[in-house]
């Protein structure tokens, strides 16, 4: 198990590496100079120049990587606007010269709210896909069955900005039966905090669940027949409880990666959903930075959601492998 574990650290090493250099291109990649869009239309010459020492692209390219990479391990100094030294401690991501302060700062301002709303759907995802998808594989054939699979399918089809507005309209203003949807910090008032995050919870893990629930209804069916299964309901073990401790356990594996990929792509950011529902985190913060061209911020975002997408499929691998030994050989 060690062996894999450090195999599995090393490659999460190396793909995080690969994310940065190709994000790092963003800056050589814009169509026009990368210090001007930094500075913006309102600085004249001496200001963008400042800014391009600043972000170190006077330098060579291997050195301004080295230069990003050694930021991101140990901090740097970058110079502001009027030529003022502004210290960005590890992990340095860079300087938002749109939003006057250092890319790392603006998104922890955003994170405690794009936390809640990952955590709350992957609640929702958990409980519904998977309660959905074992239900439909216990009655498979029956009218449950089929009534199940049909909500799969429409919450596989439908799409979140459509189903976000829809639903806002019908409990918010139209009947009132939740508050305008919003984000309280928890400290402040836990009550406010569930309510306005209800809506996008159940939005975001409703959209999420269809495919969860899909995968684990297939899983649980091939599972059902394996030998070991028999067996236990041969010694007379109940159905229920030899799906519950066998069938379920068989299925799991691949629900668990699965899962790893929604947390990493949701705590990532919720690009969508943050948007529809006006929730200042970090998917609204990325939005934001594309249309005012804020590269820094642009880059950083990527990095921050390769980054929680590499670590939970890391973790969900691990996962895997210590339910079933048989991973740890491939």
């Amino acid at each position: 198990m060690t062996g894999y574990v450090v195999r599995r650290a090393l490659q999460a090493v190396a793909v995080l590496l690969a994310i940065t250099a190709t994000a790092f291109g963003l800056f050589f990649a814009a169509p026009s100079d990368p210090a001007l869009i930094a500075c913006g239309p309102k600085c004249d010459t001496g200001q963008v120049e400042a800014v391009r020492h600043s972000m170190g692209l006077d330098r060579p390219v291997a050195a301004q990587f080295g230069d990003y990479l050694g930021g991101l391990v140990a901090g740097r100094t970058i110079t502001d606007v009027d030529g003022s030294p502004i210290d960005c401690p590890a992990p340095c991501l860079g300087y938002s010269y749109a939003l006057h302060q250092p890319v790392l700062d603006a998104i922890s301002d955003r994170f405690p709210a794009t936390l809640s709303l990952a955590a709350g759907a992957l609640v929702v995802i958990v409980v519904l896909g998977v309660g959905v998808g074992f239900t439909a594989a216990l009655r498979r054939g029956t009218r449950t069955d089929r009534l199940l699979s049909g909500f799969t399918l429409v919450g596989a089809s439908v799409q979140i900005y459509f189903l976000g507005y829809a639903l806002q309209y019908l409990l918010v203003y139209a009947t009132g039966a939740l508050p305008v949807p919003g984000y309280t910090p928890f400290g402040s008032s836990p009550g406010a905090w569930a309510a306005g995050l209800a809506l996008p919870w159940l939005v975001l893990g409703f959209v999420n669940a269809a495919v969860f629930a899909r995968l684990s209804r297939a899983q649980m069916l091939e599972s059902m027949h394996e030998g070991y299964v028999r067996t236990a309901r041969a010694r007379g073990l109940s159905t229920l409880r030899a799906h519950l401790k066998y069938t379920a356990r068989g299925a799991g594996a691949p629900l668990v990666q699965l899962l790893g990929l929604e947390a990493g792509a949701l705590f990532g950011g919720a690009f969508i959903t943050e948007t529809v529902f006006g929730i200042d985190g970090i998917g609204k913060l990325a939005v934001d930075s594309v249309v005012q061209n804020d590269l820094p911020t642009v880059v950083g975002t990527v990095l921050l959601a390769a980054f929680f997408v590499v670590v939970f499929v890391a973790l969900a691998d691990l996962l895997v492998a210590r339910l079933d030994p048989r991973v740890r050989l491939v």
